[in-house]
């Protein structure tokens, strides 16, 4: 066993000596390609971090007319206690949301001047069991009698989220588009390693090495690319998350920003897409242009 993994290491350091440039150029487009799909991660983990915090205060505001009677403020009310997904419901009246106004808007006097008890609407505030389905219960009240308006903050964090996932569709893209270019890379260096290596292959060949025996040194040159690509891919996104991401959170401190934890979560994903696009583009060289 012992002189058979010594071959695979001397074979493996020839490959790697002989192809430098290539192999280089191999890591160097991995790393761009996993740096490109481990953001893509970070930020479909911020994005569910994000939504799981927003969500939590989402609340859905039924606003009344006018010459809603107390019948239908007694009926309507009951209706959103009885609601499955209804938490919590709390009455808002004219006064109370006048008083309301005039807190958030104490600095602004040309603007309270204008403004009225009479002109602010009653409302029921509903909190919700579950935030994310804040248009089933805006939907189910939408139009009842004794209702001017119902709002729900969901609809602007969708428009937000939809923002973020756009992004992060981006980046997982484009991070495609160069994992295809280094698997292109990884095939053309191991087809020319192997070139280069024919008469050593069909010797072996002659004296009875099994095919994987052959193919195993030079998948392995293209597994170290792949992996070396992921950990310098990894180092890159631990830096960035130190030095900018980091920043990042002592500015915006209304939400958790992704950090080191979740970067080195991301780390072991990397290394395993690494490895096996390098292994499989490695594997399809020699299955197509050798006939080992």
């Amino acid at each position: 066993m012992a002189p058979r993994f010594r071959y695979l290491l001397g074979e493996l350091g020839v490959g790697l000596r002989r192809n430098l440039l290539m192999t280089v150029a191999t890591v160097v487009t991995v790393t761009v390609s996993l740096s490109l799909l481990g953001a893509g991660l970070l930020t479909q983990r911020q994005v569910d971090i994000a939504r799981q915090l927003f969500f939590q205060e989402v609340e859905v505001s039924i606003f009344l007319s006018d010459d809603i009677s107390q019948q239908q403020r007694q009926s309507l009310e009951r209706a959103l206690a009885d609601h499955p997904n209804v938490e919590h419901v709390q009455y808002e009246s004219k006064e109370q949301a006048y008083a309301h106004f005039q807190e958030i808007f104490s600095d602004n006097e040309s603007l309270l001047e204008g403004v009225s008890p009479k002109i602010l609407p009653a409302s029921f505030r509903v909190s919700l069991e579950d935030p994310q389905q804040f248009a089933e219960v805006a939907g189910a009240f939408r139009g009842r009698p004794g209702v001017d308006e119902v709002a729900d903050q969901g609809q602007y964090l969708d428009r937000f989220f939809a923002i973020l996932n756009g992004l992060r569709n981006g980046a997982v893209a484009i991070a495609v588009l160069q994992l295809a270019a280094a698997s292109a890379l990884i095939f053309n260096t191991i087809r020319v390693t192997a070139f280069a290596r024919r008469e050593q292959t069909g010797i072996m060949k002659l004296v009875g090495a099994t095919n994987w025996y052959i193919r195993l040194p030079f998948m392995l040159e293209g597994i170290v690319a792949g992996v070396l690509g992921a950990l310098l891919a990894g180092g890159l996104l631990l830096l960035a998350s130190v030095t900018i991401l980091s920043g990042v959170g002592q500015q915006i401190q209304f939400i958790p920003i992704v950090g080191t934890a979740e970067v080195l979560g991301v780390i072991p994903v990397l290394l395993v897409v690494g490895a096996v696009i390098a292994a499989v583009s490695s594997f399809l060289s020699l299955r197509r242009f050798l006939a080992v």
